[in-house]
């Protein structure tokens, strides 16, 4: 029942809606083809989940407003077993992280450049909350369990002595190292239980782009 759901599901998603408008039409009229890429456990992840999640540089994906790589799509995906798991661990943030976080984005000025291309400001808030929510996991789950001994340290620098300052800076680069390690293997085995389908061929075209930052 579910893959007859996400049948139905992809192929409404991926019907144009507007593709090919002409210069000057609404920002509903002018959207282009969106579509569902992958899915995991039943849910889908469509090419606009992907295209909001890099516009405002989450999860590690970079801004860019040219076709969404799979690699881009991976990145996304593995973003939401993070989150699945800090739910269930109920790692939570608070509405003063995310407002925060939302004016350094650009508060009001973000929100009229999402409303041009069409998208709610309340969806892309909510990433943004999903964001700080997977931030936090990580470091809760894998950046405070990646202890670095002072023996690893000195083996690091090697012979000589260091001040606090090169000391601090290598054992910090030692600690992130063994946590990008813990949940490279960790997302590793999320994804083997996760049934994780990739719906569609990649590259993909954008199906909305917010344009260059004001001032870039």
């Amino acid at each position: 029942m579910r893959a007859v759901a996400a049948a139905l599901a992809l192929a409404l998603l991926a019907a144009t809606v507007g593709a090919g408008a002409a210069p000057g039409a609404s920002a509903e009229e002018s959207r282009t083809v969106d579509a569902a890429v992958a899915s995991m456990r039943g849910a889908l992840v469509t090419l606009s989940d992907v295209a909001l999640a890099r516009a405002l540089g989450l999860f590690g994906l970079g801004r860019s407003n040219g076709p969404i790589t799979p690699a881009e799509v991976t990145r996304y995906v593995n973003a939401q077993l993070a989150l699945r798991e800090a739910d269930q661990l109920a790692v939570k943030v608070s509405a003063e992280d995310v407002a925060r976080a939302w004016e350094a984005a650009g508060g009001a000025a973000l929100a009229a450049r999402l409303e041009a291309a069409g998208i709610d400001p309340a969806w892309a808030r909510r990433l943004m909350e999903d964001g700080l929510q997977v931030e936090r996991f990580v470091e809760l789950r894998f950046q405070a369990f990646a202890f670095v001994s002072e023996a690893e340290v000195d083996e690091a620098l090697g012979p000589g002595p260091r001040d606090d300052t090169t000391r601090r800076a290598a054992r910090e680069r030692l600690r992130d190292e063994r946590a990008a390690k813990a949940l490279a293997e960790w997302t590793d085995e999320a994804r083997g239980r996760a049934r994780i389908r990739v719906l569609a061929a990649g590259p993909w075209p954008a199906p909305f782009s917010l344009g260059p930052e004001p001032g870039r």
